[in-house]
């Protein structure tokens, strides 16, 4: 399905670099933005920009690897698999071409693992006929006779797993370890599988592929969700399992809003559903709801006041399925997921996190 088929516009560029706060809060060089800002014309020219631009950062990770300098190495490396992800996260036209680029995303993201602080050890996730990659990471001191809590990060429609580095580490300086993954519908595992409703069967993969990993406290697991991660972690933590989770800008009825959804979250969704036509993906949409779920852990919900994809409204229905036990903290000023806000979001759920795992910072 392109863009086109869901709906009959292209969003221009100027629309896209509405995303600037979401770009660097997850650690895109601001002069590397305004170098790409100034040759970017249309829409069109943004995928073919950002992957050259990846490409240069990779480049510089391959000398200062040759060298023997692996902690620069690895921020390099990191970097490009971020951009390579900022280039297919606008292009929805080619499923082929999208799939190349989150391919040289994971690529470059392998090449930083081992080099990353602290590292990352990239993990197959079996689920159903098909298995997912997560990114996992520990913080210091996490062994198997002193393992640590973990939090999954879960991707919203559009986002990928390696969009995350810098919310990593906000959560490893407390104590917490993160695991962020490519379900379903998200990222390169798109090419195996749609986007499903059901989310608490792929966390009760990640669950019992988490039990497996030494250094891990598997009685102290978490989860943390953006935009479509916001529904899926409440939805997800239905599974035991899950001791507490966050939603950040989550949707209740992906069917209700659909009408009143942006043109661009109708392509991300639709691609991400693997709908044919906008019909269809206004009809799977209806699937995705979080009525009649009941989960007794505790839930911290993080909504804006000025979110343009979920309403604010939908902070207190998500917030009702946990009853006593959610906690609600809504920013008047704040963006789809608070990306214009990061320092008071960011450490506000990084500290409510590790006080419920019981985290060791």
């Amino acid at each position: 399905m392109t863009a086109a088929t869901i709906h009959p516009t292209t969003a221009p560029a100027d629309i896209i670099r509405s995303r600037l706060p979401r770009m660097l809060v997850s650690g895109v060089d601001h002069n590397d933005f305004r170098i790409l800002e100034a040759k970017i014309k249309s829409i069109d020219e943004w995928p073919a920009a950002w992957c050259a631009m990846a490409a240069t950062h990779e480049g510089l990770g391959d000398v200062a690897l040759a060298a023997g300098h692996t902690l620069t190495a690895g921020r390099a490396f990191e970097r490009a698999a971020l951009y390579y992800h900022i280039a297919q996260s606008v292009y929805f036209a080619d499923p082929a071409e999208k799939l190349r680029m989150q391919r040289l995303q994971r690529a470059a993201y392998g090449k930083a693992a081992p080099h990353l602080a602290p590292p990352a050890t990239i993990i197959d996730i079996p689920f159903e006929s098909f298995s997912f990659p997560g990114n996992l990471r520990l913080p210091n001191g996490a062994t198997p006779s002193r393992p640590a809590p973990v939090m999954m990060l879960t991707c919203g429609a559009d986002s990928t797993k390696e969009e995350f580095h810098t919310l990593e580490n906000e959560f490893l300086e407390r104590g917490v370890g993160t695991l962020s993954y490519d379900g379903p519908g998200q990222g390169a595992t798109h090419a195996l599988a749609p986007l499903r409703p059901d989310w608490e069967t792929v966390v009760a993969a990640v669950c019992d592929a988490l039990e497996t990993q030494p250094g891990v406290d598997a009685g102290r697991i978490g989860i943390w969700g953006r935009s479509y991660g916001g529904y899926a972690a409440p939805r997800a933590a239905q599974d035991k399992r899950i001791r507490a989770a966050i939603s950040a800008g989550g949707c209740f009825d992906f069917g209700a809003l659909w009408d009143r959804f942006p043109s661009g979250v109708h392509e991300a969704l639709g691609f991400g559903f693997g709908a044919k036509d906008y019909a269809e993906a206004k009809r799977i949409a209806g699937t995705f709801t979080l009525a009649g779920i009941s989960i007794d852990c505790p839930l911290l919900v993080v909504h804006s006041g000025q979110d343009k994809v979920c309403p604010v409204e939908e902070s207190e229905k998500i917030a009702a399925v946990a009853g006593a036990k959610a906690e609600m903290v809504i920013y008047p000023e704040g963006n789809h997921v608070c990306d214009n806000i990061p320092y008071k979001a960011r450490p506000l759920m990084a500290d409510w996190m590790a006080e419920k795992l019981g985290a060791r910072g």
